[in-house]
């Protein structure tokens, strides 16, 4: 046997896995929303159980990628995860079962934990039996295409830009929302006034009315009819403070922007058909003119 194409072979073998494993990396990447979102672990079968609240690094339709700080984690462990998670009193929380798929440790000893739901294999195998995904378990997934209704499911953004506003609509209204689209905070308070959207997004930053998606967040939480209205904030510098700042104010789910449209996609169903979280402030005494408003 020749050595040099026994070697040839070899390095040509090892050249294709892993291409095959970039490839596999990219699938699960494209199947990714990239949002921050807070998330409960209950672990349920370590030596000593704990809990930990985390926060999400991608989401897709079948689990999650979660930034933890602690150790004990393994592959094959079970979990009771809670996401989207708030730790209000009047929050509406929903756990449900899950496994680890993959830990990664990264330098300064984050952790990278790969959680796969239970409901996502349950209803992978229905599929791959020919059986809709309608047909899998009674609220199985919580990450799923948006069914139809009968009453349209209005999701109402704050976007200037034209180009991106048109990319919004578009994407959402293939899927069965009705899109309504303003261009500043003052406009969207006025449609707030009289809808109740299945979900809200706005950007962090100010617009040029003055009012930051954080003033638009408090205003919505504060208010008694739409404080279960789930809240995105959109974020153009990706600060941690962002993230941290949107999630005490009690947006469910702060993204990056730029974002392609298949991920907006995949977070407004995931909030949508999700039981919103109660706002943590209830009614306050001192409202202001805009909050009486509404």
């Amino acid at each position: 046997m020749n050595p040099i194409a026994s070697a040839d072979r070899k390095e040509k073998s090892a050249e294709s896995a892993s291409r095959e494993h970039q490839l596999a990396i990219e699938r699960r990447r494209r199947k990714r929303a990239r949002i921050s979102a807070q998330v409960h672990l209950r672990v349920l079968n370590a030596p000593e159980p704990f809990e930990e609240v985390c926060t999400t690094v991608d989401v897709s339709r079948d689990g999650l990628l979660i930034a933890a700080s602690r150790t004990g984690y393994w592959k094959g462990q079970q979990l009771s995860v809670t996401f989207p998670y708030s730790t209000a009193a009047t929050a509406i929380n929903q756990a449900q079962p899950a496994e680890i798929v993959r830990v990664t440790e990264h330098p300064g000893g984050k952790l990278a934990i790969a959680v796969h739901f239970h409901s996502a294999k349950v209803q992978a195998k229905e599929e791959r039996k020919g059986v809709g995904a309608s047909s899998a378990a009674d609220g199985a997934d919580v990450i799923v295409s948006a069914a139809p209704t009968q009453q349209p499911s209005v999701v109402l953004a704050v976007e200037p830009d034209a180009r991106v506003a048109d990319i919004m609509r578009n994407v959402l209204q293939q899927d069965g929302y009705t899109v309504v689209i303003v261009s500043t905070a003052q406009e969207a308070l006025e449609v707030l006034r009289t809808t109740v959207p299945v979900a809200f997004l706005a950007e962090v930053e100010a617009e040029s009315d003055g009012m930051s998606g954080h003033d638009l967040c408090v205003i919505v939480k504060r208010n008694e009819r739409l404080q279960r209205v789930p809240v995105i904030l959109l974020t153009r510098s990706a600060r941690p403070a962002d993230y941290t700042a949107s999630h005490q104010l009690g947006a469910v789910v702060c993204m990056a922007k730029p974002f392609k449209p298949e991920r907006l996609l995949h977070v407004v169903r995931l909030v949508a058909r999700q039981s919103p979280n109660k706002s943590a402030y209830g009614v306050p005494r001192n409202m202001s003119s805009v909050e009486r408003a509404l």
